[in-house]
């Protein structure tokens, strides 16, 4: 079986104990995605973002098993803002199709009424938005962290990947015991962090609840066309 996972480190965990009879892929995120919506692979770790973009495709299934869910202050991913800067208008993302990405626009329209222009290097750019192992950009010392904004904004934790499936491998495979097999042994369902944030690795109501805001959020910002079906297994 061809299952894709985040290539950063953060999703590791994730799939650690793979065995041989499965191909990994280790991708960025939107290729992850994309690697799903073309059948390139059966299973795929995605975001509320890619299921929001896939929503044309019927055929498939959010797997309710491990995952990965943030709250509050984890020092992951932020919005950084050029010293003495009074508002923003320009913005540079080095991964500009990643989820964080899109996660960070839509705060800064969401809580403080921003629409930027994206611009195409950090020397031109009033913000930066990104994942914080993206680099250091000391001429934007101002730093907003994403998953505490998001938790503080909506109440709830912001899913950073998700178990996505196509339809008909939920139906030759036990999708769910398979997650969990790869997965890092002892994973616990709740992490806290010494940053004080909060990292969620197994599927619950409360993850179910921070999803459907999620995309329903996309869908008001109009980052996806429409709110998917949450089909989960």
């Amino acid at each position: 079986m061809r299952i894709a996972v985040p290539s950063r480190p953060i999703f590791d965990r994730l799939v650690a104990s793979t065995r041989g009879e499965h191909q990994i892929i280790r991708a960025p995120q939107a290729e992850c995605e994309m690697l799903l919506r073309t059948a390139r692979a059966e299973l795929a770790c995605i975001s509320p973002l890619g299921i929001g973009t896939a929503s044309a495709l019927s055929d498939y299934r959010i797997v309710g098993t491990t995952c990965l869910v943030g709250e509050e202050h984890l020092a992951l991913a932020s919005v950084r803002f050029r010293a003495g800067l009074e508002i923003p208008q320009t913005y540079y993302a080095p991964e500009p199709q990643d989820f964080i990405t899109t996660v960070g626009l839509l705060l800064l329209a969401e809580q403080h009424e921003l629409v930027l222009e994206q611009v195409s290097s950090a020397a031109l750019a009033d913000t930066i938005i990104g994942w914080n192992d993206m680099g250091e950009f000391p001429e934007h010392p101002v730093v907003i962290d994403l998953t505490e904004e998001w938790w503080l904004a909506m109440e709830c934790g912001l899913p950073l990947g998700v178990w996505v499936c196509r339809s008909e491998l939920a139906e030759e495979h036990d999708v769910v015991a398979l997650t969990r097999s790869i997965a890092a042994a002892q994973l616990p369902e709740t992490e806290y962090t010494d940053s004080g944030g909060v990292l969620h690795w197994q599927w619950s109501d409360q993850v179910r609840e921070a999803l459907r805001t999620t995309v329903e959020m996309l869908y008001y910002h109009r980052f996806i066309e429409e709110i998917p079906a949450l089909n989960v297994l």
